[in-house]
């Protein structure tokens, strides 16, 4: 098969059915139904996405056995013959043979903080790991809050559909015994029409939600239901508290700190490669007819004469610098960010007990005041549909609320850093 034909065989088999036969086994082995804890622990155990994540500790231990590893020895190999002038004049025959072994040897203790700074960048790798977990975590419980209350629009516009149908039974029926007129029938008939295109609306989201979530986990064909009720998590907006534990446990400020140490090993790694590295040479060099030969021992080194490692000085006292710097920045943002999460959690709280004191408790009194009015012929048709799309309209914005209030706590938990802690400790 010539390379052409292999190439096309290659491609077509990475795009075949087959090379996502893997994704759509592990898609099929999930549930269909998630609460929040069991879509937490999907996505920490079987998500490609932080499966993904967690190869950069693989790449960053790969260069702590590079570090570790010692430099080659050198073999080189040269020959002279005798190109002109007399016989035996550089040495005796015609020609001569030379062997020589050189051995790199790290006295200045390059090795050991070569390693060093390789096991630093470890320890960045998992808190970097730990920060994409931290995101996943908070963009996957955002779709799951959102999937819930699309579930939850979707019954609740079916509940106003079903009763608009009722309406319209009656109405139809009201007409028919000359009590309502050919208007009420139109305009009922509209309702319904109007309510439909909204409830597919609500499902087309639905759907879209769905597949968002099961995109970011990196599942194809899955197509989850939340299970569960939409209710605020509890988050506690006592900043000072917060902040404690955003000191500690927030991923971002913890990989700065990482950070910072591996500057600092990388600059004690530059200050060890300024030294030079000596090699000590052994060798053998004879000849053949007449048959001679000598051996030979010494030792190499560069001179530091222009290059004394300078640039690699230089750069690593900037990295140490910048790492400063970041954590500075980081530790400023976060503390706003906090401040900034924590007073639109406070009112968007503030605002929900509100809605639900004054306007959603109500709703029953209202529904049975509007249907007495009207079977008592008090009001008429459009004040009864009047009514009933603002029942609708107030437990839509009713889910509004709430799920506006749960992803402003998903902010304050991405700041402190409870994210994490509050799946692995969730009392």
């Amino acid at each position: 098969m010539n390379p052409k034909a292999s190439l096309i065989l290659l491609i077509a088999l990475l795009n075949s059915p087959l090379g996502y036969a893997e994704s759509d086994t592990a898609s099929s082995a999930l549930p269909e139904t998630v609460t929040i804890r069991d879509l937490l622990q999907i996505v920490r155990e079987k998500s490609p996405r932080y499966a993904l994540a967690r190869s950069q500790i693989e790449a960053a231990e790969a260069e702590v056995v590079a570090a570790d590893v010692l430099p080659n020895p050198k073999v080189s190999y040269g020959r002279f013959d005798q190109a002109g002038g007399r016989r035996n004049t550089q040495f005796d025959g015609p020609s001569q043979q030379n062997i020589t072994v050189e051995v790199p040897m790290l006295l200045a203790g390059q090795r050991g903080a070569r390693k060093d700074s390789a096991e630093r960048q470890v320890d960045v790798a998992a808190a970097r790991v730990e920060t994409d977990y931290n995101q996943l975590i908070r963009e996957s419980w955002r779709l799951f809050a959102q999937l819930l209350a699309n579930q939850q629009r979707v019954s609740l516009l079916d509940e106003a559909r079903l009763e608009l149908e009722r309406l319209q039974t009656i109405i139809a029926g009201k007409q028919n015994a000359g009590t309502a007129s050919q208007y009420d029938v139109l305009r009922i008939t509209q309702e319904v029409q109007s309510l439909n295109t909204r409830l597919e609306n609500a499902q087309t989201n639905l759907t879209s939600t769905i597949g968002e979530l099961a995109s970011l986990l990196g599942f194809p064909h899955w197509k989850p239901q939340a299970s569960g009720s939409l209710e605020p998590i509890g988050v506690s907006t006592d900043i000072d508290k917060l902040w404690q534990q955003a000191e500690h446990n927030n991923p971002d400020l913890e990989t700065a700190r990482r950070e910072m140490i591996a500057a600092d090993s990388g600059l004690t790694k530059a200050e060890r490669e300024r030294w030079p590295v000596p090699s000590l040479m052994f060798g053998t060099a004879f000849t053949d007819k007449p048959y001679g030969n000598t051996t030979f021992a010494g030792v190499s080194v560069d001179l530091p004469i222009f290059d004394r490692g300078q640039g690699g000085m230089a750069r690593a006292a900037a990295e140490v610098h910048a790492s400063q710097l970041k954590r500075e920045l980081l530790v400023a943002a976060t503390r706003q960010e906090l401040e900034r999460a924590v007073d639109v959690l406070a009112r968007r709280r503030a605002t929900l007990a509100k809605a639900e004191k004054e306007v959603v408790a109500p709703l029953p009194t209202l529904k049975q005041m509007a249907e007495d009015a009207y079977r008592l012929g008090q009001t008429g048709l459009i004040e009864l549909l009047d009514s009933s799309r603002t029942r609708t309209e107030i437990k839509l914005n009713h889910l509004e609320l709430i799920q506006n209030e749960i992803e402003a706590e998903l902010d304050v938990m991405n700041a402190s850093g409870l994210l994490a802690v509050y799946f692995e400790n969730p009392a």
